[in-house]
């Protein structure tokens, strides 16, 4: 093989590997900016876990459906359903064991 077909090759090897090293790393930086497991809100209406289940503080039944709740004004409270035996992410509280709020029961 002459020595620059030889040199070629390296060259696009050595090109390739650095994308390859490029990709899996672009890639694991946008696992560290994944968002959390669960982050609460409090601009949308939420569905409840359960009917049975008050809505948290900051938060109200909208006119006649007991599926969900609304944030009262902008200054609610962030909150996300979760399962009853799950616990709730840090800076979160556990409300009515069925809800996880920015604001302490």
């Amino acid at each position: 093989m002459p020595k620059n077909e030889s040199r070629s090759r390296l060259l696009i090897a050595g090109t390739l590997s650095i994308a390859n090293l490029a990709l899996v790393g672009s890639l694991a930086l946008a696992g560290l900016g994944a968002p959390v497991h669960a982050q609460g809100q409090n601009k949308e209406t939420i569905v409840k876990p359960t009917r049975a289940v008050a809505c948290p503080s900051g938060w109200r039944t909208p006119d006649g459906d007991t599926s969900l709740c609304e944030p009262m004004g902008t200054l609610a409270p962030k909150i996300y359903a979760k399962k009853e035996k799950e616990t709730c992410a840090d800076g979160y509280y556990e409300v009515y064991r069925l809800w996880c709020s920015t604001k302490k029961p």
